[in-house]
């Protein structure tokens, strides 16, 4: 298995441009640059897993790039192709990230396989609702993803699938913010990941586990990121989830039932092109 830092090294500008434009999502519609590059900072403290009570800790300090191109997208929460787009309507096929965490992260799953960086692919839904309702934006997202390993060769971890529903909002003073809230459901072989404890791993505190495919959590997030300048931005972002009545809440590997991720960063904006586009 590589070197867990060196590869988050390596794939640690893709899980922060992701992060970036999952927590500044809400676009004023107004033209924006066609592409934008430059050094984020940031800081995440990740739940290890849904129902752990232990927190990931990691600090990036990294390139990022955003392309809002008709086609190709790294922006708006997800890195990919956009396959088709109306006024209400945008079906593309993207890219989302998770970091990893080891045994010493997660005491509980001590003698058990680690648990790498995920990196997930495929198609996601968007219906904007409205464009203002009471001076917000509500979409709806519906992605459907592989989900694979990246320390492990890429090997393929399962399916999720996580419906949300999103509220954009731009104030006049260069605050934007997004709420939402989403329900995440895995695949047998995701759940197995997280919640399954096999006889080989079985010890006087961890018993034998089956772990089931269906509702792994329920997520309540929101965003905030302001423009002090033209070159700086600072963000942050928050996500409390829950596993009261997900399908594997009774796990030995359940600790906790309900935990908060959270993460702060700036960003400086080192080149932008002349060219440019409609925002949102």
């Amino acid at each position: 298995m590589p070197n867990r830092i060196n590869t988050l090294h390596m794939i640690g500008a893709f899980i922060a441009s992701h992060l970036f434009a999952t927590s500044v999502n809400a676009e004023p519609a107004t033209e924006l640059p066609l592409w934008e590059a430059g050094i984020i900072g940031m800081n995440i403290n990740q739940l290890a897993y849904p129902g752990s009570s232990k927190q990931v800790q990691r600090s990036f300090f990294l390139p990022y790039l955003i392309y809002r191109g008709d086609l190709l997208r790294a922006d708006r929460g997800t890195v990919g192709l956009r396959a088709y787009k109306s006024d209400t309507l945008e079906l593309d096929v993207g890219f989302a990230a998770a970091l990893g965490s080891s045994e010493s992260d997660v005491p509980v799953r001590d003698g058990m396989p680690e648990l790498g960086t995920l990196v997930e692919a495929g198609p996601r839904l968007r219906w904007t609702i409205s464009d203002n309702i009471w001076g917000s934006r509500v979409r709806l997202d519906l992605p459907v993803r592989g989900v694979f390993d990246i320390e492990d060769s890429m090997r393929f971890s399962g399916v999720s699938i996580e419906p949300a529903l999103f509220a954009d909002v731009i104030t006049a003073n260069n605050l934007a913010y997004s709420f939402g809230i989403s329900a995440l459901f895995g695949s047998e072989k995701l759940t197995d990941r997280f919640y399954q404890v096999t006889e080989q791993f079985v010890t006087s505190v961890r018993p034998e586990f089956d772990a089931k495919p269906g509702l792994i959590a329920l997520r309540a997030s929101g965003a905030i990121s302001k423009k002090f300048s033209s070159k700086w931005r600072g963000f942050g972002f928050a996500r409390y989830e829950t596993v009261t009545s997900a399908k594997n809440q009774h796990s030995p590997l359940v600790v906790k039932n309900a935990g908060w991720s959270v993460g702060v960063g700036v960003t400086y904006i080192w080149a932008t092109s002349t060219q440019t586009v409609t925002g949102w």
